[in-house]
């Protein structure tokens, strides 16, 4: 009887290629490692460096496009869905990688906040960033 090689054997264990993991430029390895965990537990691979891209991209924008207003106001079909999945990560992270991820959001915050007004209409239960005008 013929005998199956080892790797084949282990081939068919786990998948060839996991989900790839996108890097957050400015995490040092061990926050890294604790976004991969999350996203594995809790979001998709790559979420938390997507949304900290989407967030920045937001940020590029004019300031009459930058925040959400009346009838568009739908967070996940704009940018602000990026802002909502790096809150996510800040209250799901350990401490210490929620500290270094947030140093990365806090002057991306403040840009915003210095560009837009904030909304007197605005739901209070709503996240702050769609509170914005």
């Amino acid at each position: 009887m013929a005998r199956r090689r080892p790797a084949h054997v282990r081939a068919g264990l786990s998948p060839k290629h996991p989900a790839p993991h996108t890097p957050v430029d400015g995490l040092d390895a061990r926050a890294q490692a604790d976004v991969i965990a999350l996203e594995r537990s809790r979001l998709q691979p790559g979420a938390v460096a997507r949304g900290l891209r989407s967030w920045r991209a937001q940020l590029s924008r004019p300031a009459r496009t930058l925040a959400l207003t009346g009838d568009d106001m739908y967070p996940c079909c704009e940018d602000h869905c990026g802002r909502a999945v790096l809150e996510t990560a800040l209250h799901a992270l350990p401490r210490r990688s929620a500290r270094r991820l947030r140093a990365l959001v806090e002057p991306l915050d403040a840009e915003f906040i210095s560009r837009t007004l904030p909304d007197p209409h605005a739901c209070p239960e709503a996240p702050w960033w769609t509170g914005r005008m």
